[in-house]
């Protein structure tokens, strides 16, 4: 039944992505993304295909032949969409001297496959009504990756949410991480029905969380939680609080000692400490890839951290199949792809805080609630994942990408309403000129008739 519902419900997106809008082979692509159906028992009975391929081919499709409004900033007028694409032209030239060629292909995919997901979502979100079918697509994933580890969660780590990376820990705590705040965007500015499905959300998001153990996890849930406060519009500011000290209750009352034991290993600070695992050992393999990048300053290609790491650290730090790799986003890039990789990561890192300053200052006085809800769960998801990349390769999460074209959906609304108030502001004195030509014109016929 459950490869019969998915592929019903595929099918179904795909054909509203045709005749309706766009939004729908979005959302098709984002359910893919979670109902991960190359890595799920029922993925058998499924005909052979390349789902989400398949969905984003059917959006270009509906975005290629769909009438629309331009919008007030084009795609590539975002300064962080010119930055991408030219992070994958330098990974293009990095091809010839990668030293692990197969995963140096791999990342150009999906860095290209990125890029044209970012430019889906700027072209497919362009109502109010868009954005929140979008997140709730986001919502309900990341509560089904929560829902299986509810239901197979024995002990341990949980890492089982899904095929490839999004089964890692780090990686699914992070997810939910990104629901959680998502979610709570959408409670602020939810209909009663709606708040009662994320109410049942809100707990298993939490317990998802807590089944993975994750130290990265934990802080950025600190962080982003903070930041959601401090970034909140002022007139959500009592319901922020009062919800922020419900989930921080709910969510004590779901981690046990085993969870509380790890994550107390934080305070350590990379200490060497026998029987506890403090992460020293990533210290150590930040030292050796240092000398990585004083060896390769232009970098030796993806995953060449990997490839290295036999010769720059200690035996006691490579695993059984006698490599390691990197644990640090901002490390991976400075080896991996050198000195431009880090200013393309920085410059990310700028144009997200410029933007988070500009938006806060102009959604302060928007009436309409949804737009501001989500600038707070966004910026705060980002500034999550930047906490969370001290800690773990991120340079290959892909919700990073979608986050930022929501950042990117949300200056251009912010342009649209201000172009709006400039033109209302403008139509009386339009309106007074198109009068005062129509009378003079008027006197010049009569004074003609007369004379």
């Amino acid at each position: 039944m459950t490869a019969i519902a998915f592929l019903v419900a595929f099918c179904l997106g795909c054909v509203l992505a045709l005749v309706r809008h766009p939004i729908y082979g979005l959302v098709t692509y984002i359910g893919v993304f979670y109902l991960d159906p190359y890595g799920r028992w029922w993925s058998q009975l499924l005909p052979d295909l390349r789902w989400s391929h398949t969905a984003a081919i059917v959006t270009v499709l509906a975005v290629a032949f769909r009438r629309r409004n331009p919008k007030a900033i084009p795609l590539f007028g975002h300064k962080v969409m010119v930055g991408y694409l030219l992070f994958l032209v330098w990974c293009v030239i990095q091809t010839p001297w990668a030293l692990d060629y197969d995963m140096h292909i791999e990342l150009l995919t999906l860095t290209a496959k990125y890029a044209l997901v970012m430019g889906l979502i700027y072209l497919c979100v362009d109502s109010e009504e868009h954005l929140r079918a979008f997140l709730w697509a986001q919502v309900l994933g990341c509560f089904y990756l929560s829902w299986i580890a509810f239901a197979q969660y024995e002990g341990g780590r949980f890492e089982e949410f899904g095929h490839g990376t999004i089964g890692e820990a780090n990686v699914g705590a992070l997810l939910l991480v990104t629901g959680t705040f998502i979610a709570s965007a959408l409670f602020l500015v939810a209909g009663t029905l709606e708040r009662a499905v994320l109410l049942l959300c809100f707990p298993f998001l939490l317990n998802g969380l807590v089944t993975t153990i994750s130290r990265s996890g934990f802080l950025a849930m600190l962080v982003g939680g903070v930041a959601f406060n401090l970034l909140g519009h002022f007139r959500h500011q009592g319901r922020i609080r009062l919800f922020s000290v419900l989930a921080v209750v709910l969510f004590l009352s779901l981690a046990g000692p085993t969870y509380w034991e790890r994550i107390n290993s934080i305070t350590y600070v990379g200490e060497d400490v026998e029987g506890v695992d403090t992460g020293s050992g990533r210290l150590d393999i930040i030292k050796g890839q240092w000398q990585m990048f004083l060896d390769h300053p232009f970098g030796c290609g993806h995953r060449c951290t990997v490839t290295l790491s036999p010769r720059y650290f200690e035996a006691i730090r490579l695993t059984r199949e006698g490599g390691r790799a990197s644990h640090n986003t901002f490390m991976t890039l400075l080896v991996e792809q050198g000195i431009p990789g880090v200013l393309f990561y920085l410059a990310m890192i700028g144009w997200t805080f410029a933007s988070v300053v500009k938006l806060k200052r102009e959604l302060r006085f928007v009436e309409n609630p949804l737009v501001p809800a989500v600038f707070a769960a966004a910026a705060s998801i980002l500034i999550a994942i930047v906490v969370g990349d001290l800690f773990v390769d991120y340079l290959k999460l892909e919700v990073r990408m979608w986050l930022i074209a929501t950042m990117m959906v949300l200056v251009n609304m912010a342009n649209e309403r201000r172009l709006s108030n400039v033109r209302t502001m403008l139509e009386p004195a339009t309106r007074s000129t198109r009068a005062s030509e129509s009378q003079s014109s008027t006197e010049v016929v009569s004074g003609f008739i007369e004379g």
